[in-house]
């Protein structure tokens, strides 16, 4: 408790700046892990898997969020600011029961959540999980940010008949059912965003060298037509390629006023390269063949946040966008960090902002 107290206080002073990258930008811990009231009524392991959120609704100053677990087939919903962390207990369904959802990704627009599979193989041992090959669309209340349910307590408005396949191009499509990791290539969902009307899918793996940068890597993105014609049969595309560090890929994503910010970690090679957060700027326009740049909003060092109970190790998975604004000739994004390996996701505040050169 004492060095959970300690590095809490020293978080709120402010003095833990993070190391700069070479273009310059810094991520700032405000406060955190955050300590939970209320609880999930989850066993523990599974308190440990939170890996995907997404929060569209401000309520009485604290953003109401759909959080996934990839243990299970259960989301829950939490409220939180850069004070206060509930987390609640009431299920939200994902179904089928007994299954094996390995949910990563969370998205949200005006209307619905999103909850994704991540569509991948068990690890250890390699073997299919067809739990994982589900997206599901759950309809909100826009007033409260809680799913919508009938008088019975169910869910009232749950769609779950959407392919995923149907929106990739060739060569990712013949990814998935492959072993995780560059040398079966396989496919791994972590990431998802819905902006300007499109959900956006972000991949741990497959990866591909940047032939461009020596050393570098070409992480995926692949998109979907948004509610109510989420998945249709003839609009894959090719998918964008973000061009990041080796062995890095993304992890997670959250939309912004003019892109979307990136969450970006290991890859499915498991190497130790870090965390950072970048923002991709989105032009729909742009030539799917030419690898994408995107914006360094820096490394994210969250290794002294594991506190002494419950948490087994820190990988940040889930990212929450709490508030924004300009400063200098850019924009700060206050963000709720989430690791998976922590208990109730543990979440971290931190600003993140490019610096003026």
């Amino acid at each position: 408790m004492l060095r959970f107290s300690m590095f809490l206080f020293v978080a709120m002073l402010g003095a833990s700046w993070l190391p700069a990258s070479s273009s310059r930008a810094e991520i700032k811990t405000i406060v955190g892990p955050m300590p939970t009231t209320g609880d999930f009524d989850l066993e523990k392991k599974t308190r440990r898997s939170l890996s995907g959120v997404a929060c569209p609704v401000v309520v009485d100053g604290k953003h109401i969020c759909l959080v996934a677990f990839d243990e299970g087939a259960e989301a829950r919903t939490i409220a939180i600011n850069e004070t206060e962390y509930e987390a609640r207990k009431k299920s939200i369904d994902l179904g089928p029961d007994d299954s094996e959802m390995d949910a990563e990704a969370v998205a949200a627009d005006g209307a619905y959540y999103y909850v994704s599979g991540s569509h991948a193989d068990k690890r250890d041992p390699c073997k299919v999980n067809e739990g994982s090959h589900r997206l599901v669309r759950i309809a909100y209340d826009p007033a409260t940010g809680l799913p919508i349910r009938k008088s019975d307590g169910k869910l009232q408005d749950v769609e779950d008949g959407f392919d995923i396949t149907k929106v990739l191009n060739d060569n990712l499509r013949g990814s998935v059912g492959k072993c995780l990791g560059s040398e079966e290539g396989g496919f791994d969902i972590e990431g998802m965003a819905a902006y300007d009307g499109r959900l956006y899918f972000g991949l741990r793996g497959p990866t591909a060298p940047d032939k461009t940068a020596a050393g570098g890597g070409i992480a995926y993105v692949f998109e979907a037509g948004a509610s109510p014609s989420l998945v249709t049969q003839d609009n894959a595309r090719d998918p964008f390629r973000i061009r990041m560090a080796g062995g890095r890929a993304i992890r997670d994503m959250a939309s912004v006023d003019g892109g979307i910010l990136l969450l970006l970690g290991p890859d499915d090679d498991n190497r130790d390269v870090g965390w950072s957060i970048a923002l991709w700027k989105v032009d729909e326009e742009a030539d799917r063949e030419v690898p994408v740049n995107t914006i360094d909003l820096g490394p994210l060092d969250l290794s002294g946040a594991k506190r002494a109970q419950c948490d087994k190790e820190v990988k940040p998975e889930g990212m929450a966008v709490l508030t924004s604004h300009s400063e200098g000739s850019g924009e700060v994004y206050r963000l709720a960090i989430f690791s998976d390996g922590m208990c109730d996701g543990g979440p971290m505040v931190v600003d993140a902002m490019p610096t003026a050169p």
